[in-house]
């Protein structure tokens, strides 16, 4: 072996063993975040991985770690009990905070639900919308977001909100299993697991609710009262890095795809379909648009979740968010 090989292995020695205390050192200064994850398997929360992964959270010197939960309601429990700094929800959780959840929604996730969509068995004679009326159409639960955009779609078809009829029966395996049963003629799905359902030709999408639904805050991410008054600054670099992530996705999908592919079990075809489909969707500076808020406000009482339209101006800040 040449002098000249001996000194190149050296330096790329030396170089990895300077990057791996870097990184131990960045850890151990690292300030630990507690963050709830309702759906770890969702294309819209799989940001966090990535963000973890990629070290985009340690560079601004936090230890995000992903505490997951099933479902909304339980994450909702996380935040009350203390478990949680951070929740990344539905825009329908700012309903919880009026209730007493101690939290403040801190900024935008997901835009318009791009990520939910409405699937018939492939056969099925429904071929648009407008032949949903008097269907059964299987939903998460009757308050849910899912039951909303299902709600949603009656209204906008002319048929009032009960133009559908609701079967609230819990897990995405459930609802399918309801389709597939033929109890349900319908079910509202998360698109990324109607998209691999489809593919094996068990079901057909009938559309997106982007489309019925275009103004909303489908994802929203929150933050504990206890954080925004223990460690403010935490809360500011952890929203930085979160954005910082978001702008790596856009710009890097491949990288972006070999983690999320992983997290949502989707082949490479269908989770390069989604990943072009949904990064749109993903809000790039967390800004709160008031006709999206409108539209949320409206959902408290469609679902009774409230007795009435809450003042929205209480229940989120943007305080926190990068500067314009």
């Amino acid at each position: 072996m040449s002098k000249f090989q001996n000194c190149a292995r050296t330096a790329v020695g030396i170089l990895c063993f300077a990057s791996i205390n870097m990184a131990a050192s960045l850890s151990l200064a690292a300030d630990v975040l507690r963050v709830g994850n309702p759906a770890p398997s969702v294309f819209a929360f799989t940001a966090l991985d990535v963000g973890v992964q990629k070290q985009i959270f340690l560079k601004h010197g936090i230890e995000a770690q992903d505490i997951e939960f099933v479902g909304a309601a339980h994450e909702q429990q996380g935040l009350v009990a203390g478990n949680i700094d951070v929740a990344l929800g539905s825009g329908l959780d700012m309903a919880g905070i009026v209730k007493g959840v101690p939290a403040k929604a801190v900024a935008v996730m997901y835009g318009a639900p791009r990520n939910l969509c409405v699937i018939v068995l492939p056969n099925s004679p429904i071929k648009d919308p407008s032949q949903l009326k008097g269907k059964t159409i299987a939903v998460s639960g009757p308050v849910s977001l899912t039951a909303w955009v299902a709600k949603e779609l009656s209204n906008r078809q002319g048929w009032g909100p009960n133009g559908v009829t609701l079967a609230g029966v819990g897990s995405l395996e459930t609802m399918a299993a309801q389709l597939f049963s033929g109890n349900a003629d319908a079910s509202v799905y998360a698109t990324d697991s109607a998209y691999l359902l489809q593919s094996q030709g068990r079901v057909r999408i009938l559309l997106t609710m982007d489309k019925v639904v275009p103004d909303f805050l489908t994802h929203v991410i929150y933050a504990s009262n206890k954080l925004l008054a223990r460690d403010p600054d935490l809360l500011r670099r952890f929203l930085q890095g979160w954005f910082e992530t978001i702008a790596f996705m856009e710009t890097h999908e491949d990288e972006t795809l070999q983690i999320t592919n992983k997290l949502t079990r989707l082949t490479p075809d269908l989770g390069k379909r989604v990943y072009q489909e949904q990064m749109p969707m993903f809000s790039a500076d967390g800004r709160f648009d008031q006709k999206a808020l409108e539209v949320v406000r409206r959902t408290f009482t469609d679902l009774a979740l409230l007795d009435k339209p809450p003042d929205m101006n209480g229940l989120y800040t943007e305080d926190f968010l990068a500067s314009r």
